[in-house]
């Protein structure tokens, strides 16, 4: 069980020194040497958990698959709470509620960064491309989270636009963490919000 306890930290370990380095360098700078070296691990460790370059992207792409995934249930058990309450969202509210997913995704900036990078690499994988946009299980969770949140708040639930507000996150999530720091994300989510009711 230590031992597994241990693999899984390498892993880990290994996965976030990669998200480091595309995060930092680009995609191309990643090596298993330079993981090795990133993550202060003896030379060889990372190959020992990841055979091909393919393979150590494919451990990179778990990993911020997994914690986006975690985002968006964190969210959807938010929202769960919030209606069986029977509370009906108001505007500003889920704004707020998004905008807070919007900030807690930023803040993982190299996880970001490193998220572009590798959606406009991958186009010869596309089964891990996929892993990180619209064919994703974190798209599937957002999507229900959405419509249900749409609902409960009176606005427009259709497939639609459903889709054109996680357009509109994920372009923010962009925004906020390689453009502008600053902006008020609650206000521009507001308003859209408040466009979508008279359509």
């Amino acid at each position: 069980m230590a031992v597994r306890a241990v693999s899984g930290e390498r892993r880990e370990a290994v996965a976030d020194s990669g998200i480091r380095i595309i995060a930092r360098d680009g995609v191309r700078a990643l090596t298993h040497r330079a993981v090795d070296r990133e993550a202060g691990i003896p030379q060889g460790s990372t190959s020992y958990h990841a055979k091909t370059r393919l393979a150590l992207v494919e451990l990179i792409v778990d990993a911020l698959a997994a914690r986006s995934k975690a985002d968006a249930q964190e969210l959807a058990d938010s929202l769960h709470t919030t209606f069986e309450r029977g509370h009906r969202l108001g505007v500003e509210e889920l704004a707020g509620l998004i905008s807070g997913l919007v900030e807690t995704l930023a803040f993982r900036r190299d996880d970001m960064r490193a998220r572009y990078a590798l959606i406009l690499e991958l186009d010869d994988a596309p089964h891990l491309r996929a892993r990180l946009t619209a064919e994703s299980e974190v798209h599937a969770i957002t999507r229900q989270v959405t419509a249900s949140a749409l609902t409960r708040a009176g606005l427009p639930h259709s497939d639609a636009h459903v889709e054109a507000l996680i357009a509109l996150t994920d372009s923010l999530v962009f925004y906020r963490t390689a453009i502008n720091e600053t902006a008020s994300l609650q206000t521009i989510l507001a308003a859209y919000l408040r466009g979508t009711a008279l359509t």
